[in-house]
């Protein structure tokens, strides 16, 4: 079905926007840390860029998801144990993305002490996108 195969290419593009943005915005702070304080500064100023990259493609992921599941199954109902797993990581995911974007909220405000939340919130993301393509695929392979 064409729909379907449109839906799927977009939910995959949506998740390499995602993962491309997330793992980006990882090396970049990691490099940063090894770099002269200029060098470092110019690195870190990439982090919002690449966290907006990232959540765009989330929220492609999202919507497409849903749409997948409603064209090939018709609703929620039968889906099995693993596709709830996974939609538990997406919903980690999902929590600490929005984090993520308060975080830098509050770090373009003044509140530089913020900037050790992303310590946390970024390998959790990375972690729960990991573990929901995980299950991705034994809930539909």
């Amino acid at each position: 079905m064409i729909a379907f195969d449109i839906l799927l290419a977009l939910h995959l593009i949506g998740l390499m926007m995602g993962a491309g943005g997330g793992f980006g915005s990882m090396i970049t702070q990691r490099e940063a840390a090894t770099r002269s304080p200029e060098q470092a500064a110019t690195l870190k100023s990439l982090g919002p860029a690449m966290v907006r990259f990232s959540a765009i493609g989330l929220v492609i992921m999202l919507a497409t998801g849903f749409a997948l599941v409603f064209v090939k199954y018709q609703s929620l109902g039968d889906l099995p144990l693993m596709f709830w797993i996974k939609m538990l990581f997406v919903t980690t995911l999902t929590l600490a993305s929005i984090l993520v974007h308060l975080t830098y909220a509050k770090i373009k405000a003044g509140d530089f002490s913020a900037a050790s939340r992303l310590a946390i919130l970024g390998p959790a993301s990375g972690m729960s996108s990991l573990l929901a393509v995980i299950f991705a695929v034994f809930a539909f392979h």
